[in-house]
């Protein structure tokens, strides 16, 4: 038996049987429930689908089971995801009823046979990916999913915030009003005060995809919004996607608000309480812009130029190993320049109403497009890979599909 690097904290401990080393999630899985699995899985399970380290089937009515192979790549990505599972278990054992992460993947179990093979079982999540033919994203479905995202960028009292970073349309089921999230393997979590310290107050942004432009810190809004919804709102009928991305706007107000109560809650308990308190009032400044019925067209423009620009430095870093996503370096170095123009125009305007919340919101553009100035240098950085993916065409930019007039 290898001796593997790994802890449950769910229910019961680690345990062993004849066959293999058992790492319970939610329940206590049987012998007769592992050789079921292990000995039934190709004749009684349906392929869901087949990667480099493995398989993954669906098992009855409601489970999942990846299955890796024993040479599997990426230090068995099956056992690290069950690591993943069981913190995400923890967090809903510590907030009880209170929590509702809708049809979010729940582990079940995990375990490796001496063989090497590696089992994790978790709960499907139902629903399919968002479609606008198809399965389309309405009111309910992204209210459930925002909600969700609330409450992993609040966090756990015990891990701090948890971090998905994967927020691709592959990894969100969304059924007429639910959402479900799927595929744990990149979660991390993060402390607030570490989040602070690194990026704050050391100024250690990365490429800064992920970036709030209310916290600065890395947010799984923010990575909802440049994946999953920008793909959505660019292939869709343009009417479709106006519609659909002020009934967001209002969504997201919402989880501003939320984000603002809870870290006014956090204040006391940490070394950088007035850090914390600035982004409270910049949560709640937001909430406010958004919360308006008839969004006025140079909001909407300005929350489509920076889900653009989260997009612009995902294609264009080198964490997009897509060969056939290509991208034009000058014209996202001119968008930058033209956003924060733009920018700085409405905070001259706030200036002079004295609206305290546009002022805010204008700002907080202003720092986030300043923030995203590793574009600059893109000619002079790149690596190989990105240099194969460069393009002298331009795209159309989402601002230009939601707000054509502007």
């Amino acid at each position: 038996m290898n001796n593997m690097q790994i802890s449950f904290q769910g229910i019961i401990p680690p345990y062993k049987i004849s066959k293999a080393q058992i790492y319970p999630i939610t329940k206590d899985i049987s012998s007769t429930e592992i050789n079921n699995i292990c000995n039934e899985i190709l004749k009684h399970s349906k392929k869901l689908g087949e990667g480099v380290n493995g398989q993954a089937y669906y098992y009855g009515r409601d489970l999942v089971i990846k299955k890796s192979k024993a040479n599997a790549l990426s230090n068995n990505n099956v056992m690290q995801e069950a690591e993943k599972l069981d913190i995400l278990y923890e967090f809903m054992k510590e907030r009880g009823k209170k929590l509702n992460l809708a049809n979010t993947q729940k582990g079940i179990s995990a375990f490796q046979l001496n063989n090497g093979e590696s089992y994790l079982i978790s709960s499907l999540v139902k629903g399919r990916r968002a479609d606008y033919l198809n399965n389309p994203l309405n009111s309910k479905n992204l209210s459930s999913l925002v909600s969700i995202i609330t409450e992993l960028d609040k966090g756990s009292n015990k891990y701090g915030r948890l971090m998905v970073y994967d927020l691709n349309s592959g990894n969100i089921n969304f059924t007429k009003d639910k959402a479900g999230i799927l595929d744990f393997e990149h979660l991390k979590v993060e402390n607030l005060d570490e989040s602070i310290k690194k990026v704050i107050i050391n100024k250690d942004y990365g490429f800064a995809m992920h970036t709030s432009d209310t916290s600065f810190l890395d947010s799984n809004l923010r990575s909802f919004e440049f994946s999953t919804l920008y793909d959505y709102l660019i292939n869709a009928p343009a009417r479709t996607s106006r519609k659909l991305f002020n009934e967001y706007l209002n969504i997201k107000s919402l989880y501003h608000k939320q984000m603002a109560e809870h870290l006014q809650l956090q204040t006391n308990n940490s070394m950088y309480s007035k850090i914390i308190d600035k982004i409270a009032k910049s949560e709640l400044a937001h909430s406010n812009i958004l919360s308006s019925k008839n969004l006025s067209k140079d909001i909407i423009k300005s929350e489509a130029m920076k889900i653009q620009m989260a997009q612009f430095m995902f294609i264009s870093s080198r964490h997009c190993n897509a060969a056939h996503i290509r991208f034009n370096p000058r014209q996202i170095m001119q968008y930058r320049e033209k956003g924060l123009e733009y920018f700085n125009q409405k905070l001259t305007e706030s200036l002079k109403t004295k609206d305290y919340d546009k002022i805010t919101y204008s700002s907080d553009c202003i720092k986030i497009f300043n923030k995203w100035e590793k574009v600059d240098n893109l000619p002079k950085t790149m690596l190989d890979s990105q240099q194969k993916r460069v393009s002298v065409a331009k795209c159309v930019t989402l601002d230009k599909i939601l707000c054509p007039e502007s």
